[in-house]
């Protein structure tokens, strides 16, 4: 009634679905679906499948694992992303990445390791003293 729908709008993951302001402050994990814009800080693990826009203001100190990391702030921590991670030019990262695809501009800077990898990693089975003889 009223132009009101009583059905929930479907996420779509082009579309920004939240969006942390610059000067706005957040502790502690930090989980979402589709697509959210961070201008502000984290402090804290952020874990998603969906995309992190970091903008030139903003700042995570934590573990990230999304699905697409896009990023043009400062990132200190671990970042693992299923599908992608952009550093753009204004982007400082340190900590390592793993991603099967990963875009680095110019100005970018990064200390740590990088890990191009297409299968998540499995662990190295343990090995017995007993040889089997």
């Amino acid at each position: 009634m009223f132009g009101r729908s009583s059905r929930k709008k479907a996420i779509r993951h082009d579309e920004i679905t939240a969006f942390l302001g610059a000067g706005t402050q957040y502790n502690g994990q930090f989980d979402f679906q589709g697509t959210v814009r961070i201008d502000g800080g984290v402090n804290g693990d952020i874990t998603s499948d969906g995309t992190l826009v970091l903008g030139e203001e903003g700042f995570v100190e934590g573990r990230i694992r999304v699905g697409t990391l896009i990023s043009n702030g400062r990132i200190t921590g671990d970042v693992e992303a299923s599908i992608r991670v952009t550093l753009n030019k204004t982007a400082h990262m340190e900590g390592n990445i793993c991603a099967p695809s990963i875009v680095i501009e110019e100005g970018a800077i990064i200390n740590g390791m990088m890990s191009m990898e297409y299968e998540p990693r499995t662990p190295i089975p343990q090995q017995t003293g007993d040889s089997g003889q």
